[in-house]
């Protein structure tokens, strides 16, 4: 039951989470290489996959936080 709790949460917190935090957030401390298109795909690869670990570790926190009350 946790697991799909865990699952659900991050999916609702990749919906709504505004994408604009992270793309400010890795545009300034994160250097991007390459050239271009290619350049665009690590931005974008980069910002999901920031936006996927704040989303799992605060599903992880909430998941923790109701297991313990």
């Amino acid at each position: 039951m946790n697991i799909c709790i865990f699952i659900l949460l991050i999916i609702a917190g990749f919906l709504f989470l505004p994408d604009a935090y992270f793309y400010t957030f890795v545009k300034r401390f994160t250097p991007i290489s390459g050239d271009g298109e290619y350049a665009m795909d690590n931005f974008d690869m980069t910002v999901l996959l920031m936006k996927i670990l704040a989303c799992a570790l605060g599903a992880g926190a909430l998941i923790t936080l109701f297991r313990t009350h």
